[in-house]
């Protein structure tokens, strides 16, 4: 790969205090495969950016969604359903 290249697919510079992940650093942080990332973005459950050909998926979209996943409802006793 030659040194203009390298510059040309470099991923952009986040402004102070914004930070993003890559689809597969995404996919990594929410413990999914890529295949269920892109349901999830192509869903609009997820919101991603793109620039040139990497997507990127911000930080707080990744939180904002884990937020908005449903709580676990606790188990009824096996002794209190009779």
């Amino acid at each position: 790969m030659t040194h203009a290249r390298k510059l040309r697919s470099s991923p952009p510079v986040p402004a102070a205090g914004l930070t993003f992940f890559t689809r597969k650093e995404a996919a990594r942080e929410l413990r999914i495969s890529l295949a269920t990332l892109d349901r999830i973005i192509g869903r609009g459950q997820l919101k991603a950016k793109k620039h040139g050909h990497s997507t990127f998926v911000m930080a707080t979209e990744v939180q904002r969604y884990i937020e908005n996943l449903p709580d676990i409802e606790p188990r009824v006793e096996a002794n209190n359903a009779s």
